[in-house]
Protein backbone atom coordinates (compact mmCIF):
# COMPACT_ATOMS: atom_id res chain seq x y z
CA UNK A 1 0.00 0.00 0.00
CA UNK A 2 1.59 3.41 -1.04
CA UNK A 3 2.21 6.32 1.25
CA UNK A 4 -0.88 8.31 1.67
CA UNK A 5 -0.98 12.43 0.88
CA UNK A 6 -2.79 14.95 3.15
CA UNK A 7 -4.15 18.32 2.84
CA UNK A 8 -4.90 20.21 6.12
CA UNK A 9 -5.11 23.75 7.77
CA UNK A 10 -2.00 23.39 9.57
CA UNK A 11 1.00 23.04 9.04
CA UNK A 12 2.17 19.47 10.03
CA UNK A 13 5.62 19.75 8.57
CA UNK A 14 5.01 16.97 5.91
CA UNK A 15 2.15 16.45 3.48
CA UNK A 16 2.96 11.81 3.44
CA UNK A 17 0.90 10.22 6.34
CA UNK A 18 3.80 7.99 7.99
CA UNK A 19 3.65 6.80 11.23
CA UNK A 20 4.82 10.18 12.49
CA UNK A 21 2.54 12.62 11.15
CA UNK A 22 -0.09 9.88 12.16
CA UNK A 23 0.76 9.65 16.16
CA UNK A 24 0.90 13.33 15.94
CA UNK A 25 -2.28 13.48 14.32
CA UNK A 26 -3.76 11.18 17.11
CA UNK A 27 -2.45 13.76 19.57
CA UNK A 28 -4.11 16.65 18.00
CA UNK A 29 -8.00 15.27 18.67
CA UNK A 30 -7.29 16.44 22.41
CA UNK A 31 -9.03 19.75 19.70
CA UNK A 32 -7.21 22.33 22.12
CA UNK A 33 -5.79 25.58 20.13
CA UNK A 34 -4.10 28.70 21.80
CA UNK A 35 -3.55 31.89 20.49
CA UNK A 36 0.05 34.02 20.42
CA UNK A 37 0.88 37.13 18.15
CA UNK A 38 -2.84 36.58 16.35
CA UNK A 39 -1.36 33.39 15.45
CA UNK A 40 -3.52 30.25 16.32
CA UNK A 41 -1.54 26.82 16.85
CA UNK A 42 -3.32 23.77 17.95
CA UNK A 43 -1.70 21.65 20.53
CA UNK A 44 -1.30 17.83 20.66
CA UNK A 45 -0.86 17.20 24.11
CA UNK A 46 0.44 14.83 26.79
CA UNK A 47 -1.21 15.44 29.98
CA UNK A 48 -1.13 13.98 33.49
CA UNK A 49 -2.85 14.60 36.80
CA UNK A 50 -0.49 15.83 39.55
CA UNK A 51 -0.25 12.66 41.36
CA UNK A 52 -0.39 10.41 38.40
CA UNK A 53 2.67 10.17 36.97
CA UNK A 54 6.63 10.71 37.84
CA UNK A 55 9.13 12.98 36.25
CA UNK A 56 11.43 10.34 35.14
CA UNK A 57 8.71 8.70 33.58
CA UNK A 58 7.75 12.54 31.96
CA UNK A 59 11.07 13.30 31.01
CA UNK A 60 11.60 9.62 28.95
CA UNK A 61 8.31 10.30 27.10
CA UNK A 62 9.51 13.77 26.39
CA UNK A 63 12.05 12.47 24.51
CA UNK A 64 10.33 10.39 22.12
CA UNK A 65 8.49 12.51 21.32
CA UNK A 66 11.18 14.68 20.33
CA UNK A 67 12.63 12.11 18.40
CA UNK A 68 9.03 11.49 16.63
CA UNK A 69 8.65 14.96 15.66
CA UNK A 70 12.58 15.15 14.90
CA UNK A 71 11.12 13.65 11.05
CA UNK A 72 8.45 16.62 10.74
CA UNK A 73 10.53 19.77 11.97
CA UNK A 74 8.82 20.30 15.19
CA UNK A 75 10.90 19.35 17.74
CA UNK A 76 11.62 22.57 18.80
CA UNK A 77 8.35 23.00 19.47
CA UNK A 78 7.85 20.24 21.23
CA UNK A 79 8.31 20.80 25.08
CA UNK A 80 7.36 19.83 28.62
CA UNK A 81 5.11 22.30 29.54
CA UNK A 82 6.92 23.94 32.22
CA UNK A 83 9.09 25.37 29.35
CA UNK A 84 6.12 26.85 28.03
CA UNK A 85 4.71 28.42 31.25
CA UNK A 86 8.26 29.67 31.65
CA UNK A 87 8.24 31.84 28.46
CA UNK A 88 4.82 32.88 29.12
CA UNK A 89 3.19 30.94 26.21
CA UNK A 90 -0.77 30.64 26.78
CA UNK A 91 -0.82 26.72 26.75
CA UNK A 92 -4.25 25.74 27.85
CA UNK A 93 -6.09 22.91 29.77
CA UNK A 94 -3.24 22.19 32.24
CA UNK A 95 -4.77 23.87 35.52
CA UNK A 96 -4.74 22.48 38.78
CA UNK A 97 -0.93 21.33 38.50
CA UNK A 98 -1.33 19.06 35.38
CA UNK A 99 1.96 18.38 33.82
CA UNK A 100 3.14 16.86 30.10
CA UNK A 101 4.26 18.05 26.99
CA UNK A 102 2.88 19.79 24.31
CA UNK A 103 4.03 19.85 20.63
CA UNK A 104 2.43 22.97 18.33
CA UNK A 105 1.19 22.75 14.85
CA UNK A 106 0.56 26.35 13.65
CA UNK A 107 -2.86 26.70 11.69
CA UNK A 108 -2.31 28.01 8.27
CA UNK A 109 -6.00 27.97 7.25
CA UNK A 110 -7.95 31.69 8.70
CA UNK A 111 -11.21 29.35 10.13
CA UNK A 112 -10.22 25.54 10.49
CA UNK A 113 -12.22 23.44 13.41
CA UNK A 114 -11.80 20.05 13.95
CA UNK A 115 -14.49 18.98 12.05
CA UNK A 116 -12.38 19.88 8.50
CA UNK A 117 -9.48 18.23 10.40
CA UNK A 118 -11.21 15.21 10.73
CA UNK A 119 -12.35 14.96 6.83
CA UNK A 120 -9.44 16.08 5.62
CA UNK A 121 -7.79 13.22 7.07
CA UNK A 122 -10.44 10.42 7.47
CA UNK A 123 -10.00 8.86 3.46
CA UNK A 124 -5.79 9.04 3.28
CA UNK A 125 -6.20 7.53 7.24
CA UNK A 126 -8.40 4.50 6.10
CA UNK A 127 -6.36 3.91 3.11
CA UNK A 128 -3.18 3.72 4.89
CA UNK A 129 -0.69 0.68 6.17
CA UNK A 130 -1.86 -0.81 9.30
CA UNK A 131 0.88 0.36 11.07
CA UNK A 132 0.25 4.15 10.35
CA UNK A 133 -3.38 3.24 11.56
CA UNK A 134 -1.62 2.06 14.25
CA UNK A 135 0.49 5.16 14.84
CA UNK A 136 -2.86 7.13 14.81
CA UNK A 137 -4.67 5.45 17.62
CA UNK A 138 -1.57 5.34 19.91
CA UNK A 139 -1.35 9.48 19.49
CA UNK A 140 -5.12 8.91 20.28
CA UNK A 141 -4.81 7.36 23.35
CA UNK A 142 -0.95 8.16 24.66
CA UNK A 143 -1.44 11.51 25.10
CA UNK A 144 -4.52 11.57 26.98
CA UNK A 145 -6.07 8.13 28.05
CA UNK A 146 -6.41 6.65 31.37
CA UNK A 147 -6.60 3.06 32.70
CA UNK A 148 -9.55 1.88 34.14
CA UNK A 149 -8.33 -0.76 37.27
CA UNK A 150 -11.96 -1.37 38.20
CA UNK A 151 -13.57 -2.03 34.84
CA UNK A 152 -10.70 -3.06 33.13
CA UNK A 153 -10.21 -0.49 30.16
CA UNK A 154 -8.23 2.06 28.76
CA UNK A 155 -10.33 4.95 28.58
CA UNK A 156 -10.76 8.13 26.59
CA UNK A 157 -12.70 11.45 27.26
CA UNK A 158 -13.75 12.94 23.42
CA UNK A 159 -15.56 16.36 23.41
CA UNK A 160 -17.23 15.93 19.79
CA UNK A 161 -18.88 13.30 17.43
CA UNK A 162 -16.40 13.94 14.24
CA UNK A 163 -13.33 12.58 17.01
CA UNK A 164 -15.76 9.86 17.86
CA UNK A 165 -16.55 8.94 14.20
CA UNK A 166 -12.75 8.50 12.90
CA UNK A 167 -11.49 6.65 15.94
CA UNK A 168 -14.60 4.02 15.68
CA UNK A 169 -13.40 4.26 11.62
CA UNK A 170 -9.60 3.03 12.66
CA UNK A 171 -10.94 0.63 15.37
CA UNK A 172 -13.21 -1.23 13.40
CA UNK A 173 -10.69 -1.30 10.47
CA UNK A 174 -8.03 -2.43 12.43
CA UNK A 175 -10.68 -5.01 14.05
CA UNK A 176 -10.59 -3.64 17.52
CA UNK A 177 -13.52 -3.77 19.82
CA UNK A 178 -14.66 -0.62 21.80
CA UNK A 179 -17.48 0.59 24.03
CA UNK A 180 -18.70 4.00 22.41
CA UNK A 181 -19.95 5.77 26.05
CA UNK A 182 -21.65 8.57 24.22
CA UNK A 183 -25.17 8.63 26.26
CA UNK A 184 -26.10 11.42 28.20
CA UNK A 185 -28.24 9.09 30.55
CA UNK A 186 -24.86 7.22 31.09
CA UNK A 187 -22.59 10.28 32.11
CA UNK A 188 -24.82 11.67 34.73
CA UNK A 189 -23.16 11.63 38.05
CA UNK A 190 -24.39 10.95 41.47
CA UNK A 191 -24.08 14.61 42.66
CA UNK A 192 -26.43 17.05 40.64
CA UNK A 193 -24.15 20.11 41.10
CA UNK A 194 -20.94 18.68 39.34
CA UNK A 195 -20.44 18.72 35.84
CA UNK A 196 -21.72 15.91 33.79
CA UNK A 197 -19.17 13.43 33.28
CA UNK A 198 -17.93 13.23 29.08
CA UNK A 199 -18.27 11.25 26.33
CA UNK A 200 -15.90 8.19 26.36
CA UNK A 201 -14.12 5.28 24.38
CA UNK A 202 -13.30 2.69 26.08
CA UNK A 203 -11.45 -0.40 24.92
CA UNK A 204 -11.15 -3.66 27.10
CA UNK A 205 -7.29 -2.89 28.07
CA UNK A 206 -5.50 -6.19 27.25
CA UNK A 207 -7.03 -5.58 23.67
CA UNK A 208 -5.90 -2.32 23.56
CA UNK A 209 -2.07 -3.61 25.01
CA UNK A 210 -2.13 -7.03 22.39
CA UNK A 211 -2.88 -4.12 19.60
CA UNK A 212 -2.16 -0.42 19.86
CA UNK A 213 -0.13 0.04 22.82
CA UNK A 214 1.34 3.09 24.34
CA UNK A 215 4.69 5.00 24.20
CA UNK A 216 4.02 6.82 27.31
CA UNK A 217 5.95 5.03 30.40
CA UNK A 218 3.43 6.03 33.07
CA UNK A 219 0.47 5.07 31.09
CA UNK A 220 1.99 1.44 29.93
CA UNK A 221 2.97 0.78 33.40
CA UNK A 222 -0.33 1.58 35.18
CA UNK A 223 -2.28 -0.38 32.54
CA UNK A 224 0.07 -3.94 33.17
CA UNK A 225 0.86 -2.92 37.05
CA UNK A 226 -1.20 -6.55 37.43
CA UNK A 227 -1.40 -8.15 34.25
CA UNK A 228 -1.51 -11.72 33.54
CA UNK A 229 1.73 -14.15 33.37
CA UNK A 230 1.33 -15.43 30.33
CA UNK A 231 1.42 -12.51 28.93
CA UNK A 232 5.07 -11.01 27.80
CA UNK A 233 5.94 -6.93 27.62
CA UNK A 234 7.03 -6.05 24.18
CA UNK A 235 8.64 -3.01 22.11
CA UNK A 236 7.57 -1.94 18.65
CA UNK A 237 10.49 0.62 18.04
CA UNK A 238 9.95 -0.20 14.36
CA UNK A 239 6.61 1.60 14.31
CA UNK A 240 6.90 4.51 16.92
CA UNK A 241 9.95 4.93 19.29
CA UNK A 242 9.77 2.85 22.09
CA UNK A 243 6.15 1.63 21.60
CA UNK A 244 5.23 -0.39 24.17
CA UNK A 245 2.52 -3.64 24.38
CA UNK A 246 1.97 -7.33 25.52
CA UNK A 247 1.97 -10.63 23.65
CA UNK A 248 0.59 -13.91 24.92
CA UNK A 249 3.27 -16.24 25.40
CA UNK A 250 0.90 -18.98 25.18
CA UNK A 251 0.39 -21.52 22.87
CA UNK A 252 -2.96 -21.15 21.06
CA UNK A 253 -4.19 -24.95 20.36
CA UNK A 254 -6.60 -25.40 16.95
Amino acid sequence: MSIQTVETGLDLGTKFLTNQSAYFLGLLMANEQTQSNNNVYWQAPVRHNPTHYNYQDLEEHYNYIKEIARFLGKDDLTQLTDFYIEQGFPIVKFNAGKKGVVTLFEQTSESYDIEQLVNDITDPLLSSDVSVKRAFLVGVFDGRGSYDKTAKFIALDYNNDAIRDIVANVLNDLGIEANINSKATARVRRDSTSAPRKKQIRIKHIEFLLNIGFISPTRFNSATSNLPSHYDLMNSSDILPSLKYISSNQDTLF
